[in-house]
């Protein structure tokens, strides 16, 4: 039975921001994650993450193989970010101090705001490409449009962006149900411009998916506590794990299989022209209803993406501002520019959409998976769950200014994975001698397992420097041990 309080009414606008979630607040439920995290990851960003796989120059089979592993493991990564979310009652990269510092964490913070752009920025341009296909004219107005309503959205906060999950999530099954059943059924066969190696399969092209797609689901470990943290405290870690686990992984393997099919068949077309030449072999209205879902997806999770970057620039702000609450104005306002910056950026790269991606992902890769492999040997292996929240808005607390430990780490993991990367512009020369892309194994082992060996080496300091910095977070002292419930129920 849950001892937490009940929830206080919460107003339509959110307004918490970087600050630690009271208790009196929380509310919601576990399940609600899966159709947050099904909506958040059944949608046009997806697709087109899929559509990569043509160049696998594998078999539509292999490359479907690959894309369920590489799911799979992903999200293993992303759920155990997401079941932090109700101990801490924080955002997620506000908890990174804890392996940072106070300002070392803006270092992570940085590729992160990027990855919010970049995904925002992939976003704008397929909701462009959406209203052309629906409308006509150039994509340009739809870029400005979309991102116009995803500002909108976004502006309303937490609530406001489940509630439209609950929404959206089963209008996008239903119809892209139907665009699968069509697919299958209207199937033209392999397009003959896709290369394929005899045999339909290589190690080079299986890798190369497998990255992609495990990188990609790896980078929304960053957006996932955000949500998760306004569950009641006492919320176990399973439910909130397999919840998490199961929307975005089903919605990943889901709609990866659709882009890599869509593309295989209509190599020489774009993703979102590709779905509108299959959806129109069933009729006028079917390609409608399908770009009409479509853009709703991409809406959604570009006020989710503005969401996250709002909150991670507002956590470097508040290393200057020393406050744990930045004003609803501010909120506000920072949303507002986020959107506008990529928006304006969409623009920018929208006639190199495909290529542009690819390069982002293994980015991704380069600065996201190390610090996601330190932020969680962290939580369940050094700490356990156990964090003093007071400690985290201030450089003279127990975390300090600069946590040389973890910026260490994550230096020597960027570093220690660069040789494993190829890319169109840039290939490691171990990579190159391999003939395959393993870099981001490589940033989730080193420096994981580097940051658990020097706490270990140097010791954990378990009480604060200063009596008057005691463990005031009530969330984590009222669960029990965070990494023991988890690796007991998972």
């Amino acid at each position: 039975m849950s001892t937490t309080p009940p929830a206080s009414k919460s107003p339509t606008i959110e307004v918490h921001s970087v600050g630690f979630v009271p208790l009196d607040q929380r509310h919601g439920s576990p399940r609600n994650l899966f159709t947050l995290w099904f909506g958040a990851n059944a949608m046009g960003v997806t697709l087109l993450t899929g559509s990569l796989m043509v160049f696998s120059k594998m078999s539509l089979f292999w490359s479907g193989i690959a894309i369920v592993l590489g799911t799979l493991i992903g999200a293993i990564f992303v759920a155990y970010h997401s079941a932090q979310g109700p101990t801490l009652g924080l955002p997620q990269m506000v908890q990174s101090r804890a392996q940072f510092g106070y300002y070392g964490a803006n270092l992570p913070l940085i590729a992160v705001i990027a990855m919010y752009l970049g995904f925002f920025g992939g976003g704008a341009i397929l909701m462009g490409s959406v209203f052309a296909e629906l409308f006509g004219g150039g994509t340009e107005w739809g870029i400005l449009l979309g991102g116009g309503m995803a500002v909108v959205l976004v502006a309303f906060g937490y609530r406001t962006l489940h509630a439209v999950g609950k929404v959206i999530t089963p209008i996008f099954i239903a119809i892209f149900a139907i665009l699968s059943v069509v697919t299958i059924a209207h199937w033209p066969g392999v397009s003959p411009d896709v290369e394929i190696v005899n045999g339909g399969f290589s190690p080079t092209g299986f890798f190369f998916v497998l990255g992609i797609v495990a990188a990609y689901m790896i980078t929304y470990g960053p957006y996932v506590a955000d949500y998760s943290r306004y569950l009641p405290a006492d919320t176990k870690a399973a439910p909130t794990f397999w919840y998490t686990y199961g929307g975005i992984s089903l919605a990943g393997i889901w709609i990866f299989a659709v882009g890599a099919a869509l593309q295989y068949a209509y190599s020489s077309l774009g993703i979102v022209e590709a779905t509108a030449t299959m959806a129109g072999t069933a009729g006028a209205l079917v390609r409608v209803l399908v770009l009409l879902a479509l853009l709703l997806g991409l809406i959604n999770i570009s006020a989710l993406n503005i969401y996250g970057a709002a909150i991670s620039s507002m956590t470097i702000a508040t290393t200057f501002r020393r406050a744990q609450s930045p004003s609803r104005a501010m909120r506000l306002a920072f949303m507002i520019a986020i959107g506008a910056i990529g928006t304006l950026g969409a623009i920018s790269v929208s006639e190199n959409l495909v290529l542009a991606h690819e390069n982002f992902v293994f980015f991704l890769i380069a600065f996201l998976i190390p610090w996601s492999a330190i932020n969680l040997v962290d939580f369940y292996l050094v700490r356990k769950g156990h964090y003093d929240v007071d400690d985290l808005f201030t450089p003279t607390g127990r975390y300090g200014g600069l946590n040389w430990i973890g910026i260490a780490s994550y230096l020597i993991g960027c570093a220690a994975l660069s040789p494993f990367i190829s890319t169109t512009f840039y290939t490691g020369s171990l990579a190159a001698q391999l003939g395959f892309d393993i870099s981001w194994a490589i940033g989730l082992v080193v420096p994981g397992a580097l940051y658990g060996i020097l706490w270990r080496v140097k010791g954990l300091p378990t009480e604060p420097d200063d009596a008057t910095h005691t463990d005031t977070n009530t969330a984590i002292g009222a669960t029990d041990d965070a990494g023991d419930q988890v690796k007991e129920r998972i």
